[in-house]
């Protein structure tokens, strides 16, 4: 369920992004490459439709396709991105991991359901209202 941007989160978004989830305060550590000194980046992580953004003072972003393998280790959801690691030191990493495969599993299937639509593959024919009906060669005979 989409959430209203806050202004920061806001002007950054592509059109149809939705906001999905905010978790403030958040430690965010790349794994691989550039390290900040410290223990991560503090900030802010928004979890959209299509990307993680970490505001803080610097910010990083990750798109949820790209995103190879999640997992959650002790108070931290850990990432494998290309050939990058991150940590995410968040209070509830498990819900954290639950959200972002949620929303790249809608992603697949949203994709899967357009392709199939597209090279006439589908179940059924979209109507005028955007739901699908079955076409005459979906019908199947009793005989």
């Amino acid at each position: 369920m989409p959430i209203e941007p806050d202004d920061r989160i806001g002007v950054m978004l592509a059109p149809e992004e939705l906001v999905l989830a905010v978790r403030r305060s958040v430690s965010l550590e790349r794994r691989e490459g550039w390290r900040e000194p410290g223990g991560g980046l503090r900030g802010d992580l928004y979890v959209t439709t299509r990307r993680l953004v970490h505001l803080g003072r610097v910010r990083v972003e990750y798109a949820l396709g790209d995103i190879q393998e999640a997992v959650v280790a002790e108070s931290a959801l850990r990432l494998v991105i290309g050939e990058r690691g991150v940590e995410i030191a968040v209070r509830d990493p498990r819900l954290l991991r639950v959200q972002i495969s949620a929303v790249r599993e809608a992603a697949r299937a949203a994709a899967t359901q357009i392709h199939l639509f597209a090279n006439g593959d589908g179940v059924g024919v979209p109507d005028g209202d955007g739901a699908t009906k079955a076409s005459n060669d979906d019908q199947v005979s009793s005989r």
